[in-house]
């Protein structure tokens, strides 16, 4: 058994902010400047400092209390698991950006606007006025980002609808995803399963063809239980091969242009399906993804 330290961990605050954000909110404005007074035996430190545009800064969550006080948190303990904005589900803390975090560590990624002295001129922190900071660290794409980091879609979201609209695009790119949607729930109705039972897939179309069926199915790449091959082309070479535990569903789409996604939701299965067959062998998916 792997024991957790239990004993406080002090540490010396570095700096403070200095900003016109007093409140605690459930919003801030990302676009608001604020100053970090560093201490002055440390200004030295900054050396350099000025020719990154970002910086990380890590800072004490000192006003805790009151952000669980806004939210109406009435449970002894703070958060462990929240609930999720917009959505019928729970999360743990740490799969939330909650700002109240069981350490009372909080961090946000900045950018450095200049730097004077001990004064560091930031755009975007989410700390309140009065924040000790705890640390600063430079910023450095090479090392801190990763284009293709994989989070929840839920993630993506902002609280506009507008913008949850811009990104998936129904209006535009995602026929292919309107049609995944469809075709993984008709090949779940044929082998009547529900989202999670099916054992494998196999998939022959574009990107956001197979994305649908992720969604619908729980099949994925990820998870290794999925096949997929892209093709660039019209639906009519596109198919759904999916496995339950002892049969398998095939499915072949029709050669069709839609207009969009509304269109794709709305159609009969005549018209989205050339063929749905249920084969009792489901060892051949595994076999013979895709012939």
């Amino acid at each position: 058994m792997v024991l957790v330290p239990k004993e406080a961990v002090s540490i010396q605050p570095v700096g403070v902010v200095v900003s016109d954000f007093k409140k605690v909110s459930r919003a801030y404005d990302y676009h608001r400047e604020s100053v970090i007074y560093m201490r002055e035996d440390l200004t030295d430190a900054l050396i350099g400092i000025e020719y990154f545009s970002h910086i990380h800064v890590i800072y004490h969550q000192h006003r805790r209390q009151d952000w669980l006080e806004l939210v109406e948190w009435k449970k002894e303990q703070p958060p462990i698991t929240l609930p999720v904005a917009g959505e019928p589900v729970c999360r743990g803390v740490y799969s939330t950006r909650s700002p109240s975090r069981p350490s009372a560590m909080g961090s946000c990624v900045v950018e450095l606007i200049k730097c004077e002295e001990n004064r560091l001129y930031v755009k975007g922190l989410d700390a309140l006025d009065g924040t000790p900071v705890l640390d600063i660290k430079i910023y450095i794409p090479h090392y801190d980002a990763f284009p293709l980091a994989e989070t929840p879609l839920n993630c993506c979201m902002r609280n506009e609808l507008s913008a949850t609209s811009r990104r998936l695009h129904w209006d535009t790119i995602n026929v292919g995803l309107a049609l995944g949607l469809r075709t993984g729930a008709r090949a779940l109705q044929a082998l009547g399963i529900s989202r999670g039972e099916a054992s494998r897939a196999a998939v022959a179309g574009g990107h956001f063809f197979a994305q649908g069926i992720e969604g619908t199915t729980g099949c994925s790449i990820l998870r290794g239980n999925m096949i997929f091959e892209e093709l660039n082309t019209s639906p009519g070479q596109w198919k759904l091969k999916l496995a339950g535990k002892d049969s398998e569903a095939e499915i072949w789409l029709n050669d069709h242009i839609y207009s969009g996604a509304s269109e794709v939701l709305e159609a009969g299965e005549n018209i989205l399906f050339a063929a749905v067959n249920k084969n009792e062998n489901a060892q051949s998916i595994i076999k013979k993804p895709l012939g």
